[in-house]
């Protein structure tokens, strides 16, 4: 049985020196019930609670800010100024893309935000990340869309969002492409550039916070949060200091995972406040259900801005509901100064908006998915891992693949979750289960990874893994743009061969997105009538390499069994049925139905040095041949699968005695391709 109030008041601190929420340190916490002896106004009035035209809600803060302050002094931390809490929001660029898959077009939005530019949010986050390339696949142009946002929107700076030497693509480019990125972005109207890493690696950083620097914009360095070993109070605060030294002018926790608890966020934020001295920005996620209660911690512990959405885009993966917050703070020492009055019509149109595309919500992102808490993954990986296994039909080996994902992360030297390594993990978890064995099969990415041209990880990955995959392969140790010659002179050469005028607008979508220029710079399309959904949310892309072609053509012997891809056309994925797949035969009459030709050769006998495929896919490359000599660890085949390249890697030492498929051809699960002896 729970002890009464006033033991509970009188026990001893079970972790002294732990800081602790300013909530406990009210003037009536964690008061006995029966103290009041009845007295119910007068207690709600000292907690705050609104009890008619007089209340004065300044009582409460007089009585708890002797004890808050001193809390605070002891801490070292620098009182904040009586600075109201500003608030960005995030509808239009982090909401829809986590809830709609960024489907959203400029026609719809743009009106809203003009609507919205009276209401005082501090920004409005719009452009970038995810959704560049989403309004490329719809069909939308994201550098006209910028504009025209601009130009509604004359009281509302516009915030973008930058992964690092990534811009908005998913590889690192050269440093003249990202100052002209930044340089175009700033002159089409982003006034905020918000730039992070997946790793943290400040080196990754550098450049994109120099270019908006030298075009005169506000900067904001934000850490990608994470929880591991590796990831601690002394860490945070370092980097932190690094962005401030590069030129930060304000601090970000980016949770995109939804994992700050109210203790962590307190610890948090006040480590950043001591650390520098420049304001403290709070984003996270509601996937697991706690952001509202880790901003109330951001607040009490001296973070100066939050991220909010307007709430029929707010909640599930999205952010906390602008309005939810706004009345939440209101009266007190963190009010807002924003005015509700002027936000129901603009929540009317959004929810209208979501009303509209509610075929492409996300079941999963638009709830709370407590799950995220046990095994400290977001909700989109989540996703992306069960997606996978349904299509493998291993939905029971749900729990191995979630407990082999952290291994990974483990060997990968703990990177944050965050696109693209969450994908990375993803993926190799699901190979290393299916495929019965570790690392017999390794993505492209993967080795990238290894070989340091993600970045620098918080820990050295694992040796063993290293030399596994990497061989006699040393990873880099220079910062990976170093590697790249400059690219843009290139890129505008390579428009004018196109037949396109090589503007700014044209070669940085070359640049980043060469597949979806030519369609870019022809001009909108006919509008898509399906309701296509964009597909840029799930596993990452392989990297821009041309396709092998067969060698020859290959046949395919009919079958009562058939396999079911599915195929991506120009960001629209359809879903292909094809008897008979993996049975390669040689080209000619068919047989009559009935029998009479020769049968199909026998498949080959799996033995001890059979390398087989460890899932559905199509072989785009075979490096060996027989005869060859390889030794463990060597690539004997690309497989191209889950929209990546995955190499297929020799587990034993010897010579290639046969080969038995073909470049361009499918092959099913356990199928032998070559053995080894």
């Amino acid at each position: 049985m729970d002890r009464p109030a006033r033991h509970r008041r009188a026990r001893p601190d079970p972790a002294p020196g732990r800081r602790r929420l300013a909530l406990f340190d009210r003037a009536d916490a964690r008061r006995s019930p029966r103290g009041d002896r009845g007295h119910r106004r007068g207690r709600g009035e000292e907690r705050g609670l609104a009890r008619g035209p007089h209340h004065r809600p300044e009582r409460l803060r007089r009585r708890a800010a002797p004890r808050r302050e001193a809390r605070r002094a002891r801490h070292g931390i620098v009182a904040r100024k009586k600075a109201r809490v500003r608030l960005v929001d995030t509808t239009f660029r982090d909401a829809q893309q986590s809830l709609l898959g960024g489907y959203l077009r400029t026609e719809e939005i743009v009106p809203i935000a003009a609507r919205m530019d009276a209401i005082g949010f501090a920004a409005m986050e719009a452009f970038g990340g995810a959704t560049f390339e989403t309004q490329l696949r719809i069909h939308q142009d994201p550098w006209e869309f910028l504009r025209k946002l601009n130009k509604a929107t004359p009281h509302t700076p516009i915030q973008a969002l930058i992964r690092g030497q990534n811009l908005v693509s998913k590889r690192n480019f050269a440093d003249d492409v990202v100052e002209l990125f930044v340089k175009h972005a700033a002159k089409c109207g982003v006034d905020v550039f918000r730039v992070f890493d997946p790793l943290n690696d400040l080196r990754n950083m550098e450049s994109s916070i120099s270019a908006a620097l030298k075009a005169k914009k506000k900067v904001q360095g934000a850490l990608s949060y994470a929880i591991s070993p590796a990831h601690n109070l002394e860490l945070w605060g370092s980097l932190a200091k690094g962005l401030v030294n590069m030129g930060c002018h304000e601090i970000v926790i980016k949770d995109t995972s939804g994992l700050l608890s109210p203790q962590a966020t307190w610890e948090l934020v006040t480590t950043l406040r001591h650390a520098v001295k420049v304001p403290v920005d709070v984003h996270s996620h509601c996937s697991s259900g706690m952001a509202p209660m880790a901003y109330m911690a951001a607040v009490e512990a001296g973070a100066e801005v939050l991220d909010v959405a307007i709430s029929p885009l707010a909640w599930g993966a999205s952010q906390p509901a602008a309005e939810s917050v706004i009345a939440a703070l209101e009266g007190g020492e963190y009010d807002t100064g924003l005015d509700l009055g002027g936000m129901w019509d603009v929540q009317h149109e959004v929810e209208e908006l979501k009303r509209r595309h509610i075929e492409h919500l996300s079941p999963v992102a638009d709830r709370i998915d407590a799950s995220i808490l046990r095994y400290h993954m977001p909700g989109f990986m989540l996703e992306e891992i069960f997606h996978e296994l349904g299509v493998r039909n291993a939905g029971d080996r749900r729990g191995e693949v979630l407990d082999e994902a952290n291994r990974v992360r483990k060997d990968l030297g703990y990177p944050p979750l965050v696109a693209p390594i969450r994908q990375l993990i993803a993926t190799q978890a699901v190979y290393n289960v299916i495929g019965g064995e570790r690392y017999a099969t390794v993505t492209q990415e993967l080795k990238d990874y290894l070989q340091g041209l993600y970045g620098r990880p918080p820990v050295p990955a694992d040796h063993e893994l290293r030399r596994l995959v990497l061989g006699r392969e040393e990873p880099i140790t220079i910062r990976p743009a170093d590697l790249l010659e400059p690219q843009v002179e290139t890129a505008r050469q390579q428009v004018r061969k196109l037949g396109f005028e090589p503007t700014d607008d044209i070669v940085l979508i070359h640049l980043m997105f060469p597949s979806l220029a030519p369609g870019y710079a022809r001009g909108p399309q006919p509008e898509k009538q399906d309701g296509e959904r964009p597909t840029v949310r799930t596993a990452p892309e392989p990297a821009e390499a041309p396709r092998a072609e067969p060698a020859e053509p290959v046949a395919v012997a009919p079958s009562s069994q058939a396999a079911e891809f599915d195929v991506e056309v120009e960001g629209e994925v359809f879903k292909v049925r094809v008897s008979g797949a993996g049975l390669a035969v040689v080209a000619g009459n068919a047989a009559p139905a009935g029998g009479g030709g020769n049968a199909a050769p026998a498949p080959p006998k799996v033995t001890e040095g059979t390398v087989i495929a460890p899932m559905q896919g199509l072989i785009v490359k075979v490096p060996v041949k027989p005869g060859d000599e390889v030794k463990l660890g060597d690539v004997v085949a690309v497989l191209e699968a889950m929209k990546m390249q995955n190499d297929i890697v020799t587990t034993v030492a010897g010579k290639v005695l046969a080969v038995y498929v073909k470049e361009g051809q499918v092959v099913t699960p356990n199928q032998p391709l070559l053995n080894i002896g």
